[in-house]
């Protein structure tokens, strides 16, 4: 039969916390991945619609694929942050559970890697935020 000591059964509440927001960046990277995907498909097309036209490309064609460079930078920074955050967020829970097999106090170590990671959140969001606000302005200029 198992038996879960007490300070495992509290180490496992504490980190159930950290283990819904690994979740939701899971979700935030699934978003940002079809985003760059899209991205992708439409500067492919654009490309081939300007190899294929035989002429110099136009100044507005030039412009979307200028602003499609830029939303794929944006992008790809936000799944990069959100990337490390994720990583840090299981750092963490790794610490919970280490910390206490160990009896070795992580209690800071594991506070600073969840302040990391929540600007690290912060800063996915943020970006994510960004490309979205290039991507209307890309469609609808004024």
């Amino acid at each position: 039969m198992l038996t879960i000591h007490a300070d495992t059964s509290h180490v496992i509440q504490l980190a159930v916390g950290p283990a819904f927001m690994l979740a939701s960046i899971g979700g935030t990277l699934t978003v940002l991945t079809n985003r760059l995907a899209r991205i992708n498909d439409r500067t492919i097309k654009r490309r081939d619609d300007m190899e294929h036209a035989g002429t110099e490309p136009s100044a507005a064609l030039l412009e979307e694929l200028q602003a499609l460079n830029r939303r794929a930078r944006v992008t790809n920074a936000a799944i990069t942050v959100a990337a490390v955050c994720a990583i840090l967020v299981c750092v963490l829970i790794g610490s919970l559970f280490l910390g206490n097999e160990l009896g070795i106090p992580f209690d800071r170590a594991v506070a600073g890697l969840f302040v990391v990671a929540m600007l690290g959140l912060i800063a996915t969001y943020t970006l994510m935020l960004v490309e979205i606000y290039l991507a209307y302005h890309s469609i609808n200029p004024t």
